[in-house]
């Protein structure tokens, strides 16, 4: 199981997050799995809302979510980035994957409740754009036909970005269950799940770079115009 004897830190947010959720709040979860025991081929995804601001490109490198889980044998993780989901309606995909071999690890976090260990689930490797805007993340472990996985209840405990665990807009997609995109209180869980985006920002050179650019360019054009004289 990659990673699975490395730790995340105390609290369940990894490096580079512009968005958090926060952390669990030993309340409950919802199911998020597949091919657990509740068989090979089936699953349940819960979706939570994150928020580009206004003005910004995210350059997402890695997503993660936080799960109690009892499932061994990992063998991937599946992740997806939706606009537009409401109720019945998974809106419009923009990104998603499956992450094997490399492309993932999983970190114990958290001794966890109810006889479950919980564990962040991580993507690595991504690397797509989103302009600003409102998008719902799904970030699910698949196993091989044994345990449960149920992402954790938030309250926003050491949330970053927004929205931060406080709006209650998650959905939840199982065939298993049998629910097309209900809101996740349907499933007598109105809250909010520990999941993150995590960013890797390309800086703007300094101001010491921009002008050595400047005055390359300027020589670049008086060469030119000698030329032509010539």
């Amino acid at each position: 199981m990659p990673g699975a004897v490395s730790t995340a830190g105390s609290d369940g947010v990894l490096p580079q997050s512009s968005w958090y959720n926060g952390d669990l709040n030993h309340v409950n979860g919802l199911a998020n799995e597949r091919d657990s025991s509740l068989g090979i081929g089936q699953y349940a995804h819960v979706f939570d809302d994150f928020i580009v601001p206004t003005g910004e490109v995210w350059n997402v490198s890695g997503v993660y979510s936080n799960n109690y889980d009892s499932m061994t044998g990992y063998t991937g993780v599946e992740w997806s980035i939706r606009q537009g989901i409401t109720t019945g309606n998974g809106g419009t995909l923009i990104a998603s994957g499956t992450a094997t071999g490399s492309n993932y690890q999983v970190l114990f976090h958290n001794a966890g409740d109810f006889g479950y260990t919980e564990y962040t689930v991580s993507v690595l490797n991504i690397n797509i754009s989103l302009p600003s805007g409102t998008y719902f993340l799904n970030v699910t472990p698949i196993g091989s036909g044994n345990g449960r996985s149920f992402t954790s209840d938030t309250s926003g405990a050491g949330c970053i970005g927004n929205p931060c665990s406080n709006n209650g807009n998650a959905f939840f997609d199982s065939n298993f269950f049998g629910a097309n995109y209900q809101p996740t209180g349907d499933q007598g869980q109105p809250g909010d799940f520990s999941m993150g985006v995590q960013v890797n920002f390309v800086p703007e050179p300094p101001l010491w770079a921009m002008m050595a650019m400047g005055a390359v360019v300027l020589i670049g054009v008086q060469q030119l115009r000698r030329r032509k004289k010539a």
